[in-house]
């Protein structure tokens, strides 16, 4: 197919702009949610499908090659958050976590069951830095922060008070075991994306109160705001935060030493790729169905 280009005005990214960025906009499918690199250097999305209900199994992940988009996976119900593990690809889908071969083909990673609490809304995934497991968020109570609108209940709100304190981060080792990296706190109430810093060291998008969290050594720490709908993040190798918001599609750099900058307001905008090596952001804009490539020139 081909791709829709686009010319985007964009502020400091990895550095000073050596040219105008562009925006490359490829069509995936409904409800893209979340994109990684994978076998053969390739690209592996999922989509969440048409009506992201329990037992549906209209989700997939689909595999990008250039402008080349082909089915790899299917039979999912809402599958979310993706990673490469080097061996397989591995996503959340509802209250089950799946790991995927080469071949496309499938396998139950860990299931309800095997969980020391339910899960309620499983979302994110992320590659621990020791290769041998992956951290995945739980939500957890995301039936009760939206108003009879769809809106969120504003955060000091008696809505927003009552809402269960039930989210936690699992760590998932890769034959199935798992175990809790972050036991449920108000603090991270509704949290969505997760990246892995160090073995001790994590981040984490409080999707509700649209807080950027650093959790080390059993405390959090602040380290952004004003982020409601948060969904992906991810820190690059000179400190900048790149940070996505869902509801209103905005795609934001947040340096180190300077005020945050807005690179791209999408339909939507999801659990994004930072390719570093490449100066480019893979998002995935799940109301458009489509994967956005924001490059991110060097000078």
């Amino acid at each position: 197919m081909n791709a829709l280009r686009l010319a985007l005005l964009l502020p400091l990214a990895f550095g000073p702009l050596a040219a105008t960025p562009t925006l490359q906009v490829i069509a995936v499918g409904p409800n893209p949610e979340s994109v990684t690199r994978g076998f053969g250097g390739d690209l592996f999305a999922t989509l969440m499908g048409e009506t992201r209900k329990d037992g549906d199994g209209n989700g997939r992940i689909v595999r990008i090659r250039g402008d080349a988009v082909s089915d790899f996976s299917a039979g999912y119900d809402d599958p979310k958050g993706i990673v490469f593990t080097g061996d397989h690809l591995i996503t959340a889908d509802f209250t089950r976590v799946w790991k995927i071969d080469s071949t496309g083909k499938k396998e139950l990673l860990a299931g309800p069951s095997d969980f020391p609490h339910p899960p309620s809304y499983l979302n994110d995934v992320a590659l621990a830095p020791d290769g041998r497991s992956v951290l995945v968020t739980d939500m957890g109570a995301v039936t009760k922060m939206r108003d009879p609108g769809g809106q969120l209940w504003p955060v000091d709100s008696a809505e927003a008070a009552a809402i269960p304190v039930i989210a936690r981060v699992y760590r998932i080792t890769l034959d199935g075991k798992v175990s809790i990296a972050v036991e449920n706190q108000r603090t991270m109430l509704l949290p969505n994306g997760v990246t892995s810093l160090s073995n001790d060291t994590l981040l984490l998008a409080e999707f509700f109160t649209g807080n950027i969290l650093e959790y080390r050594a059993g405390g959090f720490r602040i380290v952004a705001t004003g982020h409601r709908s948060v969904d992906g993040i991810a820190r690059d190798s000179r400190g900048t935060l790149y940070v996505s918001e869902v509801f209103t599609g905005r795609v934001w750099a947040i340096p180190a030493d300077g005020p945050k900058r807005l690179l791209a307001t999408l339909t939507s905008a999801a659990d994004f790729l930072l390719d570093e090596p490449a100066s480019l952001l893979v998002v995935p804009d799940t109301k458009a169905g489509a994967l956005a490539f924001l490059t991110l020139h060097r000078p």
